[in-house]
């Protein structure tokens, strides 16, 4: 099954076991026609053939190479959309700056025009003030002429003659005047319509401006990720590398408005499933970022559980005490069942190995067992003094661990639902005599992948519970005996709890995550007590996750997002 924060099985080991119960049925299958009765031959009856040797069936590919492919098909969709998104913004971009700079030269234009065609205004009433003050002369000319040469036909006749040149020259300097103030006007009306058309085109700019960058980042974003998915299908198709904690590097960050509390990879590796501090259940799209915050939950959502291996149902719990059925992978998701599960939170969910119980731990100091199928009962569990923390379920399926705030584990059969030991994590708890409260806890729990060890998380050494001031810490207990084999600590002086821990598939090591002030990520070897490894978070980190490739992991964060990120040698170094 692919299991939640509190379950204690991984989606690698689930979906690597998918691979190998398909295989198993292909194998059986065909054995079949080596297995069929014998078939009595008669004297007419053709003597029957020998079979054909069957081809032996291919070997299936690795899942970590499986789903580097589908990265791969994914991001390079990805970027083909936003890459087309960026050059269509690109283009708006270049059409508004052509607009504003083809309306900045139509202004200058305009306004040589308008330059012109006032100094041409100018020009015209100078020549029409001319004009006019040659035909006074003339006419006063005449005037003389008339009086003092009256008898002079020739002089009266050139007089006359020169006042009708004249006349003549002041109409057409009114009229050269007149286009000349019309002809202004164009100019002045042009470059009025050339300045608006500046107006009209600068407020497109600054648009096209940001949605060109808003096009470009997500595009260069989505480019890059194709490259990271390019050069990792090259690394897997050389031979799948071992995890390496060492180079472990963010490469996704996905934003929410609140605090998130607990997260899971689809086993298909194409959604990440949430809860936070709303009471909605987040699905986010890994390669388009697209979300769905789906309403059912009437508070916060604090854990989540995996009801089938390809991801389509899961199950909620909720701070106000109820469970919630999912089919996630669905277009718009909505709760196919609901009930009440527990009196104040659902701290944890469990599911069983074959997928058909649920167990549950609450602030009502209960277990309870539910049916997968259809929500029933199927047992309460009491004993715990006080808050269950943390349930899970034995590899086996045979066993059912749950945890308190007192650091106390009950172990139950599965069958008959009887106590069958306790297991002592009383270092994870404190009475706190400042606040007058216990304090800790089981915050976290998993098995190994074989079964054979348990690690349970939470903090020690408390001397501030309302600050979160102690030393995060994980117990690390044989199975078969019970025995408390380690107690892994960070390396370096952290303060806080572990609030989520993970076994690796491969088992060579386990992940906590957690922190207080500041938030961590450790790596422990099963056989050391101090961790090997560790990066510093942004904020403290809720919950851990590990992508179905067993090379990725996913913590959400109180920063108010969740962070991927990749364990897999760097390309440069695979390749050497």
């Amino acid at each position: 099954m692919w299991p939640n924060n509190k379950s204690r099985r991984h989606t690698e080991c689930a979906c690597y076991s998918g691979h190998i119960h398909r295989a198993a049925v292909v194998i059986c299958v065909a054995s079949l026609g080596w297995i069929l009765p014998n078939v009595a031959v008669t004297d007419d009856a053709p003597a029957a053939q020998p079979a054909a040797a069957q081809p032996a069936a291919p070997a299936a590919e690795p899942l970590a190479l499986k789903v580097a492919r589908h990265d791969l098909a994914r991001w390079t969709e990805r970027a083909k959309v936003l890459a087309d998104a960026a050059a269509q913004a690109n283009a708006a971009f270049d059409v508004a700056n052509k607009s504003l700079a083809d309306a900045k030269a139509a202004v200058a234009t305009a306004d040589k025009a308008a330059t012109e065609a006032g100094a041409a205004v100018t020009a015209a009433q100078q020549a029409k003030t001319a004009a006019d003050k040659a035909l006074s002369d003339s006419q006063e000319a005449l005037k003389k002429v008339e009086t003092e040469k009256k008898d002079d036909v020739e002089a009266n006749n050139a007089a006359k003659a020169a006042v009708d040149a004249a006349q003549k020259n002041a109409e057409a300097a009114a009229k050269q005047e007149t286009e000349a103030v019309a002809k202004k006007k164009q100019a002045d009306d042009a470059k009025a319509a050339a300045i608006k058309s500046v107006a009209d085109a600068g407020p497109a700019v600054k648009p096209a401006t940001d949605a060109k960058a808003a096009a470009d980042k997500p595009a260069g974003e989505a480019a890059a990720s194709l490259k990271i998915a390019q050069d990792r299908l090259a690394v897997l198709e050389k031979g799948i590398p071992k995890p390496d904690p060492a180079a472990v590097r963010l490469i996704q960050t996905i934003t929410h408005d609140r605090p998130v509390l607990t997260c899971r990879f689809e086993p298909g590796g194409d959604f990440l499933f949430a809860g936070a501090e709303d009471s909605s259940f987040h699905r986010w799209d890994l390669f388009t970022a697209s979300a769905l915050h789906l309403k059912g939950h009437k508070s916060w959502i604090g854990t989540i559980g995996a009801l089938s291996p390809t991801g389509n149902l899961l199950v909620t719990g909720g701070h106000e005490g109820k469970l919630a059925w999912w089919n996630a992978l669905e277009p718009s998701p909505a709760p196919v069942r609901i009930i009440d599960a527990h009196k104040g939170y659902v701290r944890a969910i469990a599911v069983s190995p074959d997928g058909k119980l649920i167990a549950t731990g609450g602030n009502d100091n209960l277990v309870r067992v539910w049916s997968a199928a259809d929500g029933s009962l199927v047992k309460e569990l009491a004993g715990h003094p006080r808050h269950v923390y943390n349930v899970a379920f034995h590899p086996s399926g045979k066993a059912l661990i749950s945890g308190d705030l007192m650091g106390t584990l009950k172990q139950w059969d599965v069958e008959t639902w009887a106590m069958t030991r306790e297991l002592d994590a009383k270092l994870l708890s404190k009475y706190d005599k400042g606040f007058h409260a216990d304090v800790g806890g089981v915050r976290a729990i998993d098995f190994s992948p074989d079964g054979k060890l348990l690690a349970v998380g939470g903090i020690t050494e408390v001397s501030n519970a309302f600050a979160g001031i102690g030393n995060p810490l994980v117990l690390l207990f044989e199975w078969e005996s019970g025995k408390q084999l380690k107690q892994l600590k960070p390396k370096d002086n952290i303060q806080g709890s572990v609030w989520g821990v993970r076994f690796h598939p491969s088992g060579e090591f386990l992940i906590g995550a957690g922190g207080g002030p500041a938030g961590a990520l450790w790596f422990w070897k099963p056989d050391d007590e101090k961790s090997f490894h560790a990066i510093g978070l942004a904020s403290v980190a809720y919950d851990l996750t590990l992508h179905p490739d067993g090379l990725r992991l996913a913590v959400p964060l109180f920063d108010k997002t969740i962070r991927v990120y990749d364990m897999s040698p760097k390309p440069d170094v695979a390749a050497k």
